[in-house]
């Protein structure tokens, strides 16, 4: 759904209109983009949402036949269209929640609504940490929620050239994550100046792309640092593999999350990581792939950054690799997919 400030801010896809797509690991899609003229009302994206889902699904119908059920992906708006599907055909359908909007508390009281109707609705409930588990069935009284983790993609699974790393060339931090506020990328600027400023040897590189991007720039340049610290934008899939191939250690010093996909993805590059316990990063986590620290912390997360420098070729990169895609591979996702559906 696109209304004219984003037009305004040339945020919209060339090609509005129903059309079939590929994603990037061959699913075929159906999408369809609507330019929304209304003001902004309660219920407003949701019904949209539905309609164009209803619309959408009656093509696949025609294409493919009726599936056995639906996997809607977050109850906002992916369950209101499943909800909708399953009353106007009959075919149940399983959701998986994943949004940081339960945990930061950004719900209207009209989207409240909606998520209740979509659990009551829902054959089963999926979350994909047990910390999101826990704080669904507690805000929504009376739901059951069961615990299945992403999987990795395509590109983390497929075996990558091993790089050897040159213990006279810099030592890389790298941080794979959106530049918005709740990713604590100011924190980590902060501290990794605390504790590596005017050393040429280490350096942090950021890749994504966001709103903040020109702020953290300066915040570096204020912390002198700006020489150490690299934007690379954003990268794809096997870019990003790459980069966490070569890189010593990890580091994501979120507000919150729900899991924690960058995380799992740098496992399985077997790079050792250093997350916070901010509502999902926490249980990828253990004593032979990493460190886990408290959130908003300064001081706590530049004495581990400090840490980590010393300590990161301790780790056995195969031995965590190996484990990543025991846990997070498409064979680990599909047996607990299936147990899931029962």
């Amino acid at each position: 759904l696109y209304t004219p400030r984003d037009l305004r801010r040339g945020e919209v896809a060339s090609g509005r209109g129903p059309r079939i797509r590929v994603e990037d690991d061959g699913v075929e899609t159906w999408r369809r983009d609507m330019l929304v003229m209304l003001p902004r009302l309660p219920y407003r994206n949701a019904a949209l949402f539905a309609w164009c889902g209803l619309k959408l699904f009656a093509r696949y119908l025609d294409a493919h036949g009726k599936p056995g059920f639906v996997e809607a992906h977050g109850a906002l708006n992916g369950g209101v269209a499943a909800w909708a599907i399953g009353r106007r055909w009959g075919i149940p359908y399983m959701l998986t929640e994943h949004s940081t909007a339960f945990a930061q508390g950004r719900l209207r009281w009209w989207e409240r609504d909606l998520v209740r109707r979509v659990i009551a609705g829902a054959q089963h409930c999926v979350a994909v940490s047990p910390q999101l588990a826990v704080l669904l069935s507690q805000q929504y009284l009376g739901s059951r929620w069961e615990y299945l983790p992403n999987p990795l993609g395509a590109a983390f699974v497929e075996d990558a050239d091993a790089r050897r790393r040159d213990p006279a060339a810099p030592f890389v931090f790298v941080c794979v994550a959106r530049l918005s506020p709740e990713k604590g990328h100011a924190g980590l600027i902060k501290a990794f100046a605390a504790a590596f400023a005017g050393e040429p040897t280490v350096r942090l590189r950021l890749i994504g792309g966001g709103p903040m991007r020109s702020e953290l720039q300066r915040l570096c340049a204020a912390q002198g640092i700006a020489g150490q610290v690299e934007f690379a934008g954003v990268l794809a899939s096997e870019q990003v593999r790459d980069e966490l191939a070569a890189a010593n250690a990890f580091v994501l010093a979120s507000d919150v999350e729900t899991f924690g996909v960058a995380v799992i993805e740098a496992l399985a590059c077997g790079c050792p990581v250093l997350v916070t316990a901010s509502g999902g990063p926490e249980h990828l986590v253990d004593g032979g792939n990493g460190v886990v620290i408290p959130p908003r912390d300064p001081t706590v997360l530049r004495n581990a950054l400090i840490r980590m420098r010393h300590e990161a070729d301790r780790y056995d990169r195969a031995a965590i690799r190996a484990s990543a895609l025991r846990l997070y591979g498409p064979e680990a996702f599909a047996r607990g997919f299936a147990e899931n559906l029962g």
